[in-house]
């Protein structure tokens, strides 16, 4: 029984190949997307989960009532950790990181020899990281880790990279061996496992904050300076809510600053599962908001809707080939339920198939994933095998939405009508104004049209940001990282490149004009109250920075050497730029009358405004332009600037690096175009992955229609093959035997646009609306899409309705 019905599927199935083949295509790749949607929303939202106290960790965030709205932020500043400690000795731990640092590593093997490393994963962490986050070793004890400022934690991958690529190396043997981090040394404390894709700290060494506060021990103890890659986290204990450790931080921070910042200032927990995709306060590194989880979804259906019309439309239309066979069935006993059950059976089958070869599938999607986006996270398929217990539902889903009505219909055929053959008129689907086939087809033409166009207006906002006129210059520019801030070896630096004639400027700098790592400061006017104190990002720059960056000069003077502000310097007096909104912030109607101004920076350093720049996109531009204050500065150098003539020739690019090497000759020369700073700083990552899968979902969703489009076609031009051979006979053209099929879809497309086209408006405004500087929904984009999704139409139709319009009239109609 089982046997014959296996054998009687695969007939069926063989016998029409053509269809066979389209739904199996069609379902494999939208299970794959499937799949892959699913293991990268499991990875967002799996994040830090795999704490034993995550429910209990929170991150230290605040929001800052300004005169120009709310400011939000996720950071902190490096006093916050030990304040608390003191003030909440009842918090299980307190816990802070400093992340991303770059360092010289130099490893020395058994023959003495140094190997150099360069790594870019570089975290401070106290010695409550461990007792807070639960990071296993491999080696080592955690018993008091992180208190020696001496000491350091490498990772699996780190410790195979410095002491021998291969698994069988004895970490335990590490323990106690010094390598040199920036030239100075430490030993290892311990080996740790990798940490995993699905966390807020991806570090690949762990170096002790007692070390960053011996060199840093003003900053330490600032409460005015914040930095972007800082953060604070507490683990509250059992029977504390975060709703009453939230209510007792407005007494704590009266304690610790003043009474007008305390106003301004309120500081919120926030749960360590929402430090990921709560994008108001943005991730230790980047956060994936909501949207685009939820966009990603919506595509995941979208392209399975897709597959399942295809599926539809080829079973629907193929019925009335087997109406013998269900008229017979029928005849021979077979009730309706019978005949629904083996069509939902065949059906079970096919998915299965496509299953098996959509798991292969969707591993080459997300390795190619993985490559595109290796610098911010990494999903594989063959680590989770929870996908599997995702694919038993899903098949079962696809079977009913692909296969049930289908199988209803043919059930509800009459044995008569069906052994007779009158059937057929009913089953072409198009000789009715309305049809449930026209329906599915006009849906997707509507899915495929909302892709078409969602691409087109990610892609034109994605050429907005990176193309947009950021009020400097940013091309024929290098940016090249400094290790150190050596002036003597800055100057060398500097008077070397300058010998070369394509290189205009040279500028050392704490970054571009816009940057991803960023401090800030207050400043106010003398005679303003600290309530009136506005938050400013602050850029250490030199002399040559306007002028390198070709950023305007609306009022006062630029920069000088002279005006150079020295760590060491105890009357903390200085002059400083500013740009234009910081001034207007203060209160200038025009810049001019800011010049010679005095300011109060962080409520104790008085500064003088000698010159006012025109504004600058110090953010990213899903952002406003904020304040931004320059003081001229090579304590914070971390690159060269370096501005030429035209663009970077090889010459000048190996002439650049081997006078680099020459003055830094134990470090790795690291460069970047600046045009290229905000693809590779993640800028837009957010807006590139929703780009990308804008991109992927629609080829995909065109593919799937084409594919079902072009089925159904053959399909019909089969059986209405003696129609076009009379038509033929009685001198019918072939332009207008295919106008005759071209016509109907476009009819079709043009309702779908007509659907397509609100619905697809307020989708991608809801989603512009997110950005502070966007582009307007030109109408042209909404045209263009219609017009791709009916050549595309036109183009599969065609094909085969060509074929049919020059067949021989004689061949269609000898058997009449």
């Amino acid at each position: 029984m089982i046997k014959n019905y296996f054998i009687s599927t695969y007939r069926n199935l063989w016998r029409n190949k053509l269809s066979t083949l389209i739904n199996i295509t069609g379902l494999t790749v939208s299970i794959a997307c499937c799949i892959v949607i699913y293991v990268f929303i499991k990875n967002e939202k799996t994040f830090d989960n795999f704490h034993t106290k995550a429910d209990r960790i929170y991150r230290i965030v605040y929001e800052e009532k300004t005169d120009h709205g709310t400011d939000y932020n996720g950071s902190s500043n490096f006093a916050l950790a030990n304040a608390l400690r003191n003030d909440f000795p009842n918090l299980e731990s307190v816990t802070q990181i400093y992340m991303y640092n770059n360092g010289i590593i130099q490893v020395a093997n058994s023959k003495g020899e140094r190997k150099i490393f360069e790594e870019d994963q570089i975290t401070y962490a106290d010695d409550l990281f461990f007792k807070t986050f639960n990071f296993p070793l491999i080696a080592g004890s955690t018993n008091k880790l992180l208190s020696n400022p001496d000491e350091v934690v490498l990772s699996r991958k780190i410790a195979l990279k410095y002491f021998g690529n291969h698994d069988k190396i004895p970490f335990a043997d590490l323990i106690g061996k010094v390598i040199l981090i920036n030239k100075n040394p430490y030993h290892i404390a311990a080996i740790m496992e990798d940490m995993p894709g699905n966390t807020n700290f991806s570090s690949h060494m762990l170096l002790p904050f007692k070390n960053f506060e011996r060199s840093n021990p003003k900053l330490v103890n600032n409460w005015q300076e914040n930095f972007s890659r800082s953060h604070t986290f507490v683990t509250l204990p059992i029977g504390y809510s975060s709703t009453q450790f939230e209510n007792a931080l407005s007494s704590f921070k009266n304690k610790y600053l003043d009474k007008e910042t305390a106003a301004r200032e309120t500081y919120h927990v926030q749960p360590l599962s929402s430090v990921h995709t709560d994008s108001k306060y943005e991730g230790t590194y980047y956060s994936t908001p909501s949207i685009l989880i939820i966009a990603f979804v919506i595509m995941g259906i979208v392209i399975l809707l897709t597959a399942c019309i295809n599926f539809i439309n080829l079973a629907t239309a193929q019925s009335f080939n087997r109406a013998k066979e269900i008229g017979i069935r029928k005849t021979l006993g077979s009730k309706n339920n019978e005949i629904i059950f083996r069509f939902m059976g065949e059906t079970m089958i096919i998915i299965i198939f496509a299953s098996g070869i959509a798991v292969f599938l969707a591993n080459w999607f997300l390795n190619s994933f993985n490559n595109y986006l290796s610098f911010i996270i990494e999903i594989n398929l063959h680590t989770d095998f929870s996908v599997f217990y995702f694919l038993v539902p899903l098949a079962i889903i696809i079977t009913f939405l692909a296969g049930f009505y289908p199988a209803k219909m043919m059930s509800r055929f009459q044995p008569v009508e069906a052994l007779k053959g009158i059937l057929n008129s009913k089953n072409v689907g198009f000789s009715s104004k309305f049809s449930y086939r026209k329906a599915l087809i006009v849906s997707q033409f509507v899915v495929t049209q909302l892709l078409i166009l969602g691409t087109i207006i990610v892609a034109s906002q994605m050429n907005f940001f990176y193309n947009k006129d950021l009020g400097y210059r940013k091309e024929n520019v290098l940016t090249v990282e400094i290790p150190n801030n050596n002036e003597q070896k800055l100057s060398l630096f500097r008077d070397r490149l300058l010998t070369q004639p394509q290189i205009e400027k040279v500028s050392f700098n704490s970054g571009p004009p816009t940057s991803s790592d960023r401090s800030t400061s207050d400043f106010r006017l003398p005679s303003s109250p600290k309530a009136e104190n506005i938050r400013s990002e602050r850029k250490f720059v030199d002399e040559n920075y306007l002028s390198t960056f070709k950023i305007k000069l609306l009022a006062g003077r630029d920069l000088l050497a002279s005006d150079k502000v020295l760590a060491k310097d105890s009357t903390k007096s200085y002059n400083v730029l500013l740009n234009n909104v910081a001034s207007n912030q203060l209160g200038f109607k025009n810049p001019i009358e800011a010049i010679g101004k005095t300011i109060i920076i962080n409520d104790k350093d008085n500064a003088t405004i000698i010159g006012v720049t025109d504004n600058f996109y110090n953010n990213s531009l899903q952002k406003n332009i904020s304040p931004v204050i320059l003081f001229n500065s090579k304590d914070w150098v971390a690159m060269a600037t370096i501005s030429m003539s035209a663009a970077t020739s090889i010459n000048t690019y190996n002439f650049i690096k081997n006078s680099w090497e020459k003055i830094y000759p134990d470090n790795f020369f690291k460069s970047m175009a600046l045009s290229d700073y905000f693809r590779n700083k993640a800028f837009y990552v957010m807006e590139d992955i929703m780009y990308e899968g804008f991109k992927v979902f629609s080829l995909l969703s065109i593919i799937i229609g084409c594919m079902g489009l072009y089925g159904l076609v053959v399909f019909l031009a089969t059986k209405r093959q003696k129609e076009i051979g009379i038509r033929k006979v009685l001198g019918a053209s072939a332009k207008t035997i295919i106008q005759m099929f071209v016509k109907e879809f476009a009819m079709l497309i043009t309702i779908a646009f007509l659907i397509a086209s609100p619905l697809g408006y307020f989708a991608m405004n809801t989603w512009l609306e997110t950005f502070t500087n966007r582009i307007a929904l030109n109408p042209v984009y909404f045209i263009i899409a219609f017009i791709i999704s009916l050549i595309i139409a036109g183009f599969t139709v065609s094909f085969q309705c060509f074929k049919a319009a020059m067949s021989n009239p004689v061949k269609s109609l000898k058997s009449e």
